[in-house]
């Protein structure tokens, strides 16, 4: 499973997932998780509808999802691109284990960046909440 937010982290995390695909000879579940909370926060905070915002994030989910699926074209790997909403990292904890993932991998810091140097939270919370090994790229 390949976690993917658009960040630069992200886009590295991706061609070591890849890789490892290719060698593997594996699936890969591509998974974007639209940030409910920060959706949420940020129409409090803008007088926005919620609504309104959530099409916003779907809408880039989308984009980013299918230009990973682009770049995976050249490894020959299969894919399947998930798009989900909530907590990114309880979602992705979840969803690794109802599709039985061998790994994760995910980049060290994504798009909202790092309070600490090196690991972002939400792979902080998935290296700690998964059952299966978690692969994070700097």
């Amino acid at each position: 499973m390949l976690a993917v937010d658009g960040s630069e982290g992200s886009s590295r995390a991706a061609t070591v997932a890849f890789e490892i695909a290719e060698m593997t000879k594996s699936k890969i579940f591509i998974v974007h998780v639209i940030p409910t909370p920060v959706v949420r926060q940020f129409a409090l905070m803008s007088e926005s509808d919620p609504e309104e915002i959530l099409i916003k994030y779907k809408s880039k989910g989308e984009r980013l999802l299918e230009g990973v699926r682009k770049a995976s074209i050249e490894y020959g790997i299969k894919t399947e691109l998930i798009l989900d909403r909530g907590s990114p990292s309880d979602r992705i904890i979840s969803l690794s284990k109802e599709k039985g993932v061998d790994i994760v991998v995910i980049g060290a810091i994504g798009s909202s960046g790092g309070g600490r140097a090196g690991l972002g939270s939400s792979a902080e919370r998935v290296v700690f909440g998964t059952d299966c090994p978690v692969l994070v790229v700097k």
